[in-house]
């Protein structure tokens, strides 16, 4: 076969290979798709060992995204950390927390701004979340070039007790990025050596500032 046949042929076999399907406990909320009887005992039956453990939903909930958390920061397991966040959603769907666990994780493994961005907004609306919430939003809003959009909720982290020192880097970048460069002078000056070296470094080295 000519040589560039070849290259043309496997150019079209590539892309015509079927993508390897996510399973459906490894994409948020189970993918949205309607569930086989087996897979609603198993939910039941994961809902029933829960209960056993004396522990309310919202509780099982709780520690499910705390398990999540750990998978994905300690180990990098992304399917794991997928699958105890889709069991936090199902025993609580009003937890904000299992949403903003599929918000990073979304952005993590398949760089879905879209999705993750209206992952946020669901978690941020439900009647309940950590605050953390707030700060990563603004940081993924950074991220993806919305430095304005970024500004509300960075107020809000750095209105809340002890979030830690980024809130204070980002809200500087945020605004100074936004075109409020006096904002961001300001804010500068309230960077704590604590915040992560990238982040800090940038807040504090704003030109503008330093006249």
């Amino acid at each position: 076969m000519v040589p560039g046949k070849t290259v043309a042929l496997l150019f079209v076999l590539l892309f015509a290979s079927p993508a390897v399907a996510v399973p459906l406990n490894e994409q948020p909320m189970f993918g949205n798709q309607p569930k086989t009887s087996e897979m609603v005992a198993a939910d039941e039956e994961f809902i029933g060992a829960v209960a056993k453990r004396g522990l309310t939903r919202a509780q099982g909930s709780d520690k499910s995204v705390q398990l999540g958390w750990q998978y994905y920061f300690a180990k990098q397991d992304i399917a794991t950390a997928m699958k105890r966040f889709n069991q936090a959603w199902l025993l609580d769907p009003d937890n904000g927390d299992a949403f903003h666990g599929f918000a990073v994780l979304v952005m993590a493994r398949d760089q879905d701004a879209a999705l993750a961005d209206s992952l946020f907004q669901q978690g941020l609306a439900k009647p309940r979340q950590s605050p953390g919430i707030y700060l990563d939003y603004g940081r993924f809003l950074l991220t993806v070039k919305r430095p304005a959009d970024a500004i509300a909720p960075l107020r809000h982290a750095i209105a809340v007790p002890n979030m830690g020192p980024d809130a204070e880097a980002l809200l500087t970048l945020a605004l100074y990025q936004s075109g409020d460069v006096a904002g961001a002078c300001a804010e500068s000056a309230k960077v704590l050596d604590g915040a992560q070296p990238v982040i800090r470094d940038s807040a504090r080295s704003l030109k503008e500032c330093k006249t």
